[in-house]
């Protein structure tokens, strides 16, 4: 891939119906059957790494370093959440997005999300060097 093909401004959407899967009960107990913030983020990942693993030669890989979640308001199960990652910049490797996310009736959150081209041989032998300690 030439990351020059990337361009700021570039976008891509995923949506998610929210289930129990996805729910702040799961994480914390005591708290509702909505939405949590985990999953709004797994939900931005999952969009940013998958539209730019499209771009990518077999050998690469992005991994995510950073990710900011404004989480502003709840979401009930069975409304859809769609998150939408715009390319907001490229550096070398680094790539930036800012995202917002809808549930159909509010935005539910927006931020931003850091992902980094990586070699993907180089970084599993460096996995499996963690795991022989």
């Amino acid at each position: 891939m030439a990351l020059e093909d990337l361009k700021p401004g570039a976008t891509a959407s995923r949506s998610v119906t929210a289930a129990p899967e996805h729910f702040a009960s799961k994480i914390v107990t005591g708290t509702p059957d909505v939405f949590s913030t985990p999953a709004l983020g797994a939900l931005v990942e999952k969009t940013a790494a998958e539209w730019v693993g499209a771009h990518l030669n077999a050998d690469q890989m992005t991994v995510g370093a950073q990710i900011v979640i404004n989480h502003t308001a709840a979401t009930p199960e069975g409304l859809t959440v769609t998150a939408t990652v715009t390319l907001a910049g490229v550096e070398g490797r680094k790539l930036d997005f800012t995202w917002t996310a809808t549930d159909g009736i509010d935005e539910v959150g927006n931020g931003t999300h850091q992902r980094f081209v990586v070699d993907r041989p180089r970084f599993e032998q460096r996995l499996a060097t963690k795991r022989q300690g």
